[in-house]
């Protein structure tokens, strides 16, 4: 994920409503505001593109089977 992919991301979720600022966007993924300066120089690894993209998409986390029931 680019630098530039990632600020729209980031954009995206505030306009949605899904997050208030950028920090908001860093507790989603579970990773600290520092990081998220980071990303926004840097861009992202593909782990963290599709967890943005779940986020984005409000995709609950993966549970095992017998959890369901």
């Amino acid at each position: 994920m680019t630098a530039t992919a990632f600020a729209e991301w980031l954009a995206a979720m505030r306009a949605a409503g899904l997050a208030r600022s950028d920090a908001a966007c860093g507790r989603l993924l579970g990773v600290s505001a520092n990081a998220v300066v980071l990303m926004k120089r840097k861009g992202a690894d593909h782990r963290t593109a599709l967890a943005c993209r779940a986020l984005f998409h409000r995709l609950e986390p993966w549970v095992e089977a017998k959890d369901l029931s």
